[in-house]
């Protein structure tokens, strides 16, 4: 895959997550750890203005000087930005403007990416996809919620599909105990905090091969989960008892 395959394809699939979102659903912000999915819109292009196209691309025109204190997260060196827990509080810019702002960043990347790309520009570029594709983790997460908190809990998509034709039965993987060797040591694109590679000592474990459901984690919460302390670390089991903690978002409705 192309550089220009590969920033229009992660481009694309970040719209694609919220096409099925109303305008309002864009907006609010329920918990202070949860940004309102037209900020994630925001940031992840503002990132490739700010970084790519502002230091890279001649001539290149600012959409607009405000958006750097709106959409900036956590760059200090960046300048001022909105308080994380004030998001939700954006009325404006607006959805619209903001799709807007991505199409005008979009279209001058790919005037930057049709001339010479040299070796430093390619790895920023290819640093703002991975960020981008971070973001898209945070929208399904953030959206869930969201729409989780709605009292009306309505469904994110109405069509149903399936990952499978049939479920492959469920098993789990055994860890031996053991020394192992983690870090990154192949070819492409990683994070800085996953390189030099190191030993750890890991416990004797099994891991399922299937994602717990929803119908298992209800068996969990019937059979008495959030009552036994064997099944929590030392803070989740003072959090369960300190807030009375019954199951999954107890109190938010």
């Amino acid at each position: 895959m192309s550089l220009t395959e590969k920033y229009a394809k992660t481009r694309q699939l970040t719209e694609q997550i919220c096409a099925p979102l109303h305008t309002e659903d864009y907006v609010v912000q329920p918990v202070a750890d949860v940004s309102p999915p037209k900020w994630h819109l925001g940031h992840t292009t503002w990132f490739f203005e700010t970084l790519i196209l502002k230091p890279y691309l001649k001539n290149y025109v600012e959409y607009d000087p405000n958006f750097n204190f709106v959409f900036n997260s956590y760059y200090e060196s960046l300048g001022a930005r909105v308080v994380r827990t004030q998001r939700g509080n954006l009325s404006r810019p607006t959805v619209n403007e903001i799709y807007k702002y991505r199409v005008y960043v979009d279209e001058c990347m790919q005037q930057l990416l049709a001339g010479p790309v040299d070796t430093d520009l390619e790895a920023l570029i290819i640093l703002g996809c991975n960020h981008e594709e971070q973001h898209q983790e945070l929208l399904w997460t953030d959206i869930k919620y969201i729409l989780g908190h709605n009292p009306l809990l309505p469904a994110y998509q109405d069509s149903q599909y399936s990952a499978w034709d049939t479920p492959p039965a469920p098993s789990f993987t055994h860890i031996k105990a053991g020394q192992y060797q983690i870090g990154f040591t192949g070819e492409g694109f990683c994070y800085d905090n996953e390189l030099n590679p190191h030993t750890v000592y890991l416990q004797e474990a099994h891991i399922s091969n299937q994602l717990v459901t929803n119908g298992e984690f209800l068996e969990f919460i019937n059979l008495g989960g959030y009552k036994q302390f064997e099944h929590w670390h030392s803070e989740g089991w003072d959090w369960v008892r300190n807030n009375a903690i019954t199951a999954p978002c107890t109190g938010c409705r």
